[in-house]
């Protein structure tokens, strides 16, 4: 985020693939996550199973699962009272962490849920025994996402794709994000998309003969932290290093 003081900053890197005849997949993904005084490392396993309903109808089901690591930094934390149970220490966790997901899809559309931290860890930032009798801890809450998308043809050359992205945890604002892209030939897209309360989204990319895939995307905030930032910005790289298997589908 431009301009922002301790901005968040998320790195993320993700391997996955089928398997070569059963209809299943698996792979793994390293995250890192950095706001201000917390931070989060994880990395996790996953693995898929598909079933085919009919001729270009498919569900699948995933989880993954791992360990994580939480920081807590309470020297970087001002409080406009002094808290006496709250020592400025540096808190380190490590938490084993999961989640799981199922997604309908097929040529033209797709929709999927998927539930995160399923396991509402707890976090501890004091070991004063008044101040854990006192319920001095949070709780990783559970975030459910749900997704949704239909590709329109227009003609040979463009599609365009409309999504709907909703988002909810406990105890926040749900959040809503909608998108609409036009893609040429397969090989570049671009789109704009407005999540509420938050921003508007400018978004773009490039697929290099199914083997090199680069996106990008700027947020144009209008919340009130337009006050401080000028936006922020998101970059993905992806690569196909073989193609996507052959022949028929297996039949369920």
């Amino acid at each position: 985020w431009i301009g922002l003081k301790d901005a968040p900053i998320t790195n993320i890197l993700s391997v996955y693939g089928p398997h070569k005849s059963q209809p299943m997949g698996w792979g793994g993904y390293l995250y890192s996550d950095k706001t201000g005084p917390t931070s989060k490392i994880g990395l996790y396993l996953a693995y898929g199973y598909h079933i085919v309903i009919q001729k270009d109808l498919q569900l699948s089901f995933g989880l993954n699962a791992g360990l994580m690591q939480y920081k807590i930094d309470m020297n970087k934390i001002v409080f406009e009272q002094e808290e006496q149970d709250l020592k400025k220490n540096k808190y380190s966790y490590l938490k084993p962490d999961g989640a799981v997901g199922t997604y309908l899809y097929a040529t033209r559309y797709y929709v999927g849920l998927s539930v995160d931290q399923l396991f509402n860890n707890k976090i501890i930032v004091s070991r004063n025994d008044t101040a854990i009798a006192k319920n001095s801890y949070n709780r990783l809450k559970s975030h459910y996402t749900v997704i949704g998308g239909y590709k329109f043809n227009l003609n040979r050359d463009f599609d365009m794709e409309p999504s709907l992205l909703f988002r909810a945890t406990t105890k926040t604002m749900p959040q809503a994000e909608v998108t609409v892209k036009a893609i040429y030939q397969k090989i570049a897209w671009l789109g704009v998309s407005f999540r509420s309360s938050d921003a508007i989204t400018l978004l773009g990319g490039y697929n290099y003969k199914d083997q090199l895939f680069i996106g990008y995307s700027y947020d144009i905030t209008y919340s009130r932290i337009r006050l401080a930032s000028a936006g922020s910005h998101e970059i993905m790289i992806g690569a196909r290093f073989n193609k996507i298997r052959s022949g028929a589908r297996p039949k369920m």
